[in-house]
């Protein structure tokens, strides 16, 4: 492996995310998160904090097969996504997407299967934070992507191998009693500047209550 920190890897990883991200072409025209740097760097640097180097190291090689193919794998995603938010629009771009290997899928099913109990526990533990993103559920979130349905779409566009890589860390991380989907809200409360979680909830509840008071 070449001698590159991970903060190095995660930056060349989200420079290559964003140059899909802000060239994906949407049909209601572009979009304003499309021009928020700084969200983006964040959103994405929390969850890529999550994994080993060298799923790391796999997955900027995905990328980078992509952009040298001409392939956006953001636009992908989006894409993929729309079969649960818009099925009729869905129909008409399917034959567009790369098609999904059974292998692939087993991988990404196994993936999802264990973020889902995590972001159940994560909700019950953290409702406020929780509350402020993406539904639980595509059954709760109607026409906006909900977690499952984005994380289910956004592996997808992964290749087997850094799937294989993502569920190794996904298991291991199981075994040993952490919760990623936990860690990765962590990670995005840090980068905001909150100390930890447990501190950002209670200052949301606190905020809540007067708010009651009121």
């Amino acid at each position: 492996m070449e001698a590159i920190t991970k903060t190095e890897l995660i930056d060349q990883i989200i420079k290559l995310e964003w140059g899909m991200f802000t060239t994906a072409q949407n049909n209601g025209g572009r979009a304003s998160c499309q021009d928020d740097w700084e969200t983006f760097e964040i959103m994405r640097r929390s969850q890529h904090l999550v994994w080993a180097m060298d799923t790391l190291s796999s997955y900027r090689q995905d990328l980078e097969t992509a952009r040298g193919l001409g392939m956006n794998l953001v636009a992908f995603k989006y894409g993929y996504m729309m079969r649960v938010t818009f099925p009729e629009e869905y129909e008409a771009i399917k034959d567009r997407l790369p098609a999904v290997s059974p292998g692939k899928r087993e991988l990404v099913e196994a993936i999802c299967g264990i973020f889902g109990g995590w972001s159940a526990e994560k909700a019950e533990k953290y409702p406020l934070v929780s509350g402020m993103g993406r539904p639980l559920t595509s059954a709760q979130g109607g026409r906006w992507a909900a977690i499952d349905n984005y994380l289910y779409s956004e592996l997808l566009t992964y290749s087997e191998p850094t799937l294989a890589l993502c569920l190794r860390d996904t298991e291991a991380a199981r075994d040993r009693g952490e919760n990623l989907s936990v860690k990765i809200v962590e990670n995005t409360a840090h980068l905001y500047g909150y100390p930890d979680l447990d501190g950002l909830e209670a200052s949301m509840r606190r905020a809540a209550e007067k708010r009651v008071e009121l």
